[in-house]
C-alpha cells in the first residue's frame, strides 16, 4: 500500500475511534476522561498500524541451498558388547 493511502486509512481508523468516545457519553462523563480517550486513540492506532507493516522489502530465503547433500544415518540396537549397529548413506537432493 502506498504511504498517502496508508495515512487516510490511519487517519478513518482515528475518526472512528474519536467518534466511538464520544458516542459513548454516558460512560466517559468526566471530561477529563474522555479527553484521556481521545488522545490515546490518536496516538495509539497509526503506532499500532505501522507496526503492523513490518519491513517491507523481500524477505530472506532461509531454506536450504539447492544441491546434493549426504547424509549418514546410524542404529544400533542392544548395548555394550552384543551392541548391534548399522549405518547407511543416502543423498539428499534439495531442489529449487
Amino acid at each position: 500500500m502506498g504511504l498517502r493511502l496508508t495515512f487516510i486509512l490511519e487517519l478513518a481508523l482515528a475518526l472512528a475511534a474519536i467518534q466511538s468516545v464520544s458516542w459513548s457519553q454516558r460512560r466517559f462523563r468526566s471530561g477529563r476522561i474522555r479527553f484521556a480517550m481521545i488522545v490515546l486513540a490518536i496516538v495509539l492506532l497509526p503506532v499500532l498500524t505501522l507496526a503492523g507493516c513490518g519491513g517491507g522489502g523481500p524477505a530472506p530465503n532461509l531454506g536450504t541451498p539447492a544441491g546434493s547433500y549426504n547424509l549418514t544415518v546410524t542404529g544400533t540396537a542392544g548395548s555394550g558388547s552384543s551392541a548391534l549397529t548399522h549405518a547407511l548413506t543416502l543423498t539428499l537432493t534439495v531442489n529449487y
